[in-house]
């Protein structure tokens, strides 16, 4: 019987998981597609191109935030910091893009559009200057020597059993910290107000990217409920999406001075009422997000 609790034991040290090995081996995978996408962003800048090279630094990042929790060091925020530059000056060209396809599937009943959809190309080509600029200065020596120390220093934590457990503890605390604070700005959405939506929209895409990361340790986290996280978070998306092209026409017609009865105006209105069509359905379905955690 002694033998065989041994044996248990044993066993259970072995299955033990190994939080560093894991975020070691994530850094790896997601720094060598973010060099790729960088490097294809900088051979031919497109539209796919500027997209993948969004989501693959947008995923790099979601992994250092499970760094940060095991260290908690500036290197780690720093390394976060020039990541996240040039993620930023990739966002408005999403947003500009976004209101392109749908103006322009608009405009052939509203000839208003037109000149607006001008702008909004000129203001694509010019974002898409600057991505370019941002990408070729871009330091992936430095990156990568930052990345290597910080690498480094999560080594020792795989070595050490109590390091591991201490470290799997703080993550896993850390995420269901970030679902309480999910659960908390639930109870404030409001039809009337979508900045009560953007502010869960942030919230629940960073747990979402460490619930992605933790999966290995989440027994009851499924590739299904990570792909249902996914469609909650873009219904989400989809009301900002509406939100920024309402207030970009609501400046359009403030330049222009068109009047309340103009097509502009009615337009503006089909939008609003839209954005609160969206916003209602989503606050109906946001007990959602009680299968999220478990």
């Amino acid at each position: 019987m002694n033998a065989q609790r041994s044996r248990e034991r044993k066993e259970k040290k072995k299955r033990l998981p190994d939080i560093a090995s894991l975020v070691i081996a994530s850094l790896d995978q997601r720094w060598r597609k973010y060099l790729k996408e960088l490097r294809r962003c900088r051979n031919h800048r497109s539209e796919a191109s500027v997209h993948d090279l969004r989501v693959a630094t947008r995923r790099l990042i979601s992994t250092l935030l499970i760094v940060e929790i095991l260290l908690p060091e500036s290197r780690v925020q720093k390394l976060q910091r020039r990541l996240k530059k040039l993620f930023d000056a990739m966002s408005p060209l999403r947003d500009t893009q976004v209101q392109l396809i749908t103006l322009e599937k608009k405009v052939a009943q509203l000839h208003d559009l037109e000149t607006l959809i001008t702008i909004l190309k000129l203001r694509e080509r010019a974002q898409m200057q600057r991505i370019g600029k941002r990408v070729a200065k871009t330091d992936t020596a430095t990156l990568g020597v930052m990345l290597r120390r910080i690498k480094k220093t999560l080594q020792p934590i795989s070595t050490s059993r109590l390091k591991r457990t201490v470290g799997l503890t703080a993550a896993l605390g850390d995420a269901a910290e970030g679902f309480i604070a999910i659960a908390a700005l639930r109870e404030r959405l409001r039809i009337s107000q979508p900045h009560t939506v953007h502010r869960m929209r942030v919230a629940f895409k960073k747990f979402r990217y460490k619930v992605e990361a933790l999966q290995p340790f989440l027994a009851k986290v499924s590739a299904r409920q990570l792909k249902a996280m996914d469609r909650f978070q873009t219904r989400m998306g989809e009301i900002q999406d509406v939100e920024v092209l309402s207030n970009t026409i609501r400046r359009f017609m403030t330049r222009r001075g068109a009047s309340l009865r103009s097509p502009l105006a009615r337009y503006y209105r089909e939008l609003q009422a839209q954005k609160q069509q969206l916003i209602r359905a989503f606050i109906q379905s946001a007990q959602e997000i009680d299968s999220y955690w478990k």
